[in-house]
């Protein structure tokens, strides 16, 4: 079958690894002059490398991952919220974004990666698949694969009023070298009204942090924050904080605002197949963004493998859209407690937290590991 795949990201790079390797002709168009990605760490959960069985790829993940079991909550103080023992039997990984990116395009041959085409249309039908190009001639595919991201210009194509909506709050990321961290197997946030940090291990003494603030949209005076606001907003903060934001340099802090989108009701539209940020772009407070993506890509090529093409789309659908859903609402739901800025709500909050069974917390996310492959 030949098969387009528009964004050279970690679902499309996954989806073209594993379809290649069933014997495919996939191209993957990428708008921008070269793979890269944006951003500093990212955890990869064990519904992931389960779901990807005794694939290569799961041992290369395996080495570039640090191995993380355990999620604290804390607060400003660091006195313990809540404590969650990740899945037993399997594996949770943090890396680097550009690491998870170039492993997984390593298993992608270059000849069937396209940079510089900027998809501007699609022409969908029941036999065929057009993609029109900026600057390039038009192609046509059996199938094409969107994987563009939350912005995405293929959902717009087929889906054009679903829109990212703002969540509230925008997040400084960073990364840093020769951190020494008490724990190395274990992530942490510490909550308060000011705003969240959170600290996780990477191999090799690194760490990737985040800090989220509430805000407007486009909020001018959250954005022109740089180290030294930050530092001196969580200088309150316990030493392991102040130590992580001592060692970022100056230049090299990333901001976005958060965004997600309403649940669609499917991810097929004929010919198209909608996957990753693109379908379901959520927060990341689940740190389940690049994860989901990638069971999106390991359950559609499962899919195509073992079914004919109509079945093999709408068996996708089905388990793919309901799933989804179910991630993009529960992460979206910490969030709004996880945000808030209000010391009284926030004092509430925090004895609510304290309260509730570390175990019943981690019931929580059992969900993420049933998931069927195919």
């Amino acid at each position: 079958m030949k098969i387009a795949i528009v964004g050279a990201g970690i679902g499309g790079l996954t989806a073209a690894a594993l379809l290649i390797e069933q014997g495919h002709d996939v191209s993957v168009f990428e708008k921008k002059d070269a793979v890269s990605e944006l951003g500093a760490g990212i955890g990869i959960g064990g519904n992931v490398i389960d779901k990807l069985n005794n694939h290569d790829l799961a041992k290369g993940l395996k080495n570039i991952g640090q191995v993380v079991d355990v999620m604290e909550v804390l607060d400003e103080k660091a006195n313990p919220l809540s404590k969650i023992k990740l899945k037993k039997n399997t594996v949770n990984l943090t890396m680097s974004r550009q690491s998870l990116l170039d492993v997984i395009q390593s298993y992608v041959p270059d000849s069937a990666i396209f940079t510089n085409h900027y998809v501007t249309d699609i022409e969908n039908g029941d036999l065929k698949v057009t993609l029109q190009f900026s600057e390039q001639p038009s192609q046509s595919f059996d199938l094409c694969i969107g994987a563009d991201g939350i912005h995405s210009n293929t959902r717009q194509a087929v889906a054009p009023n679903n829109k990212p909506i703002y969540q509230g709050y925008t997040v400084f990321r960073g990364l840093v070298d020769e951190i020494d961290l008490k724990d190395g197997n274990v992530a942490k946030e510490y909550w308060s009204s000011k705003g969240r940090v959170g600290i996780v291990p990477l191999l090799n003494n690194q760490a990737y942090w985040f800090i989220s603030i509430t805000a407007k949209e486009n909020d001018t005076k959250i954005h022109a924050f740089a180290k030294p606001h930050l530092q001196a907003r969580f200088n309150h903060f316990p030493n392991e904080v102040r130590q992580v934001l001592d060692k970022q340099s100056e230049t090299d802090i990333l901001l976005h605002d958060m965004y997600d989108l309403n649940p669609l009701k499917t991810f097929v539209y004929q010919r198209v197949v909608l996957l990753g940020d693109a379908a379901h772009a959520m927060t990341p407070n689940m740190g389940q963004g690049a994860g989901q993506a990638m069971e999106d890509a390991i359950v559609l090529a499962n899919c195509i493998q073992t079914y004919d093409f109509d079945m093999a789309l709408q068996r996708y659908n089905k388990l793919r859209v309901k799933h989804t859903k179910k991630v993009i609402k529960r992460s979206r739901k910490i969030g709004k407690i996880a945000q808030r800025t209000n010391k009284f709500v926030v004092k509430v909050r925090n004895k609510i937290a304290q309260i509730i069974p570390n175990q019943l917390i981690s019931n929580q996310t059992k969900f993420l590991y049933k998931s069927k492959e195919k």
